[in-house]
């Protein structure tokens, strides 16, 4: 399998090329989510609000790895463009080493601490039991999530976005024929939400296992040796001194969603199972932006590494003006149908009324929210992690929680609908404006 040469080919051309794989990637994450969604909605509104109260404080957990994820494309990325390739598979392997220890050490205890955590946001009584059990068992597989991601980030860095694709298509697969099964106890015992969270684990860890085996025999021509894992401390402060930023970032912003989200469920089960459906078509509407948001990382790092500056600050603005077009398309869609949308999940009507609300109000902030990933992106692929962490932050604890407590209290729950909206136009800006200044245009090796 071919990977795209960034540096040889058309712009528009590469950006395609890495795009389209990277967008069914997204797609297939998306589905991951949905078809938890769909089957846990089919036992009833407080089984399908376990996973969007205990997506947030997993996302916490993650975030760690999501920075060593980022600094390994950065710096992957740069390197190849400078041509330095035993240097790149280098980094690749102390990223690869440094994640999966840190994802054992916070996985377990994660799991550990899961229940007094949700004690600690006051979730209430009726949605503690189901959600400790999902969260505790995503815990666990934690280093499954942290590979897979560094993986991802790894093959992107090196411009080959298909086999992720193909990795994550085959696991959502996996995901979805063992999912139904382990929930309704079909051939297994009936394991309801643990079943939903234990299909989301073992797909994982197969795909883990295959990519293990393609990046360690170099079928995608970069092979990482064993003695790449073995950690060196001049290595590891580079990787370190890019991902934890970006990783401070994540954590402070999944932080920011966990006390989001407990302040909707402070509301009922049925404000969190409309934010859970608004969540997930969300996340559908702008898997665009983050499969050009991954392409454009890639592109942005490797033009650097070869001293191509104006190249970088180019394909930033050419993906988003494709982001918007189509994620504007989808957003007018949701508009208009978000009861219907809704009504795909659960048939709850108080829900339904909800999540109608959800969508009219939300949605014509989506495209240009979408625009912020690839803003953010960018960043993140040209190694300047802290200006991202600084936006990520402002983006929830300057705006959108004041927003959310000072709309919730006037306006109840479309307050928190509109404080969504005026936050996600409110940070995009700001992001535009970071990339006009184009500090962020000096590379990191």
């Amino acid at each position: 399998m071919k990977r795209v040469n960034i540096l040889n080919e058309n712009m528009m051309s590469a950006l395609f090329k890495l795009a389209w794989p990277a967008v069914l990637t997204m797609l297939f994450q998306t589905v991951y989510n949905m078809v938890d969604a769909y089957w846990l909605g089919k036992l009833g509104k407080i089984e399908i609000s376990a996973p969007t109260i205990a997506w947030p404080a997993i996302f916490l957990l993650i975030s760690i790895g999501g920075g060593l994820a980022v600094a390994g494309l950065a710096l992957v990325s740069q390197n190849l463009g400078a041509g330095r390739k035993e240097e790149a598979t280098h980094v690749a392997g102390q990223v690869i080493s440094t994640s999966f220890a840190v994802a054992v050490v916070l996985g377990l205890l994660g799991a550990i601490f899961s229940e007094a955590v949700l004690r600690l946001l006051s979730i209430p009584p009726e949605l503690l039991s189901v959600t400790n059990i999902y969260m505790r068992t995503i815990f666990l597989g934690a280093p499954f999530t942290f590979t897979m991601f560094t993986f991802n980030s790894l093959f992107t860095a090196i411009g080959d976005t298909k086999t992720p694709m193909y990795l994550m298509g085959f696991s959502v697969t996996v995901n979805a024929l063992i999912d139904p099964l382990l929930i309704f106890g079909i051939g297994f015992p009936r394991l309801e939400v643990f079943g939903a969270a234990l299909a989301t684990v073992i797909s994982r860890g197969v795909v883990v296992i295959i990519a293990t085996v393609i990046l360690f025999k170099g079928k995608r021509g970069f092979k990482i040796n064993l003695r790449d894992l073995r950690p060196k401390w001049k290595t590891l402060v580079r990787v370190l001194r890019i991902g934890l930023p970006s990783s401070a970032g994540q954590s402070i912003t999944a932080l920011a969603f966990l006390i989001i989200t407990s302040m909707v469920a402070g509301f009922g089960s049925v404000a969190t199972a409309a934010l859970g459906v608004g969540n997930r078509i969300t996340s559908l509407a702008t898997m665009f932006s983050f499969g050009l948001s991954q392409a454009t990382s890639s592109m942005v790092g490797q033009y650097l590494g070869a001293g191509r500056k104006s190249d970088a600050y180019s394909v930033v603005w050419k993906a988003t003006g494709i982001n918007v077009l189509i994620v504007g398309v989808i957003s007018t869609g949701t508009f208009f149908f978000g009861k219907e949308v809704t009504a795909f999940f659960i048939n709850d009507p108080l829900v339904l009324i909800e999540g109608e609300k959800y969508f009219r109000i939300v949605s014509f902030s989506i495209p240009i929210f979408a625009s912020y990933n690839i803003f953010d992106m960018a960043l993140r692929g040209s190694g300047h992690t802290v200006q991202s962490m600084i936006l990520n932050i402002t983006r929830l604890w300057g705006i959108r929680l004041p927003l959310i407590y000072f709309f919730g209290m006037s306006m109840g729950i479309t307050g928190i609908w509109y404080a969504m909206f005026v936050s996600n136009l409110v940070i995009s800006s700001a992001a535009a404006i970071v990339i006009f200044m184009k500090r962020w245009l000096n590379p990191v090796i």
